[in-house]
């Protein structure tokens, strides 16, 4: 039972805490610490917890930023970014600390331009338009949503560690 209670608690914090910086930073095109802790927490507690924080984060923000079906392709999209990280953390874990951290930040910044491409390629598909267009148009924002996460993944990933003496983290 506390274990559950604790893990609910800190969900919730850290929903809050991605939806204050979600909005915190949204005057800036693509520059999100969001992503960055999406996949820390993905690391950290499993692929539930990142999957789940992620879409919360998305479902709530929808109401503060505006909702749209845009809402449910986020959510779904990173769902799949929180797969794709899960499933490349178990070769990951296997390399030296260093090269470890450097890999995982290029990573990172890796599934944060598919989770723009995916975005673009599914707006193209719901509005019938070349999705080399769509990609296009957003590649300067997701370059720049790429770049963001590579700068905040060491910085998110050290506090996670220093909260969790680094025992769930590599």
């Amino acid at each position: 039972m506390k274990k559950s209670l604790n893990r609910l608690t800190r969900l919730a914090l850290l929903t809050a805490l991605c939806i204050v910086l979600r909005e915190a930073f949204s005057g800036l095109p693509n520059v999100q610490p969001i992503t960055a802790i999406f996949l820390v927490v993905t690391t950290t507690y499993g692929l539930l917890d990142g999957i789940i924080l992620s879409s919360l984060t998305m479902l709530l923000t929808g109401f503060l930023l505006g909702f749209g079906e845009v809402v449910f392709r986020q959510m779904l999209a990173f769902a799949l970014i929180c797969i794709l990280w899960f499933w490349l953390n178990d070769f990951i874990k296997k390399l030296p600390f260093g090269l470890s951290l450097s890999l995982q930040i290029w990573l990172a910044a890796g599934l944060s331009l598919l989770y723009g491409v995916l975005l673009d390629a599914s707006s193209a598909l719901i509005y019938a338009t070349p999705a080399w267009a769509y990609i296009l148009a957003g590649l300067s924002f997701d370059l720049i949503h790429a770049a963001s996460t590579a700068l905040f993944y060491p910085i998110i990933y050290s506090i996670f560690r220093r909260f969790t003496h680094g025992k769930n983290s590599h």
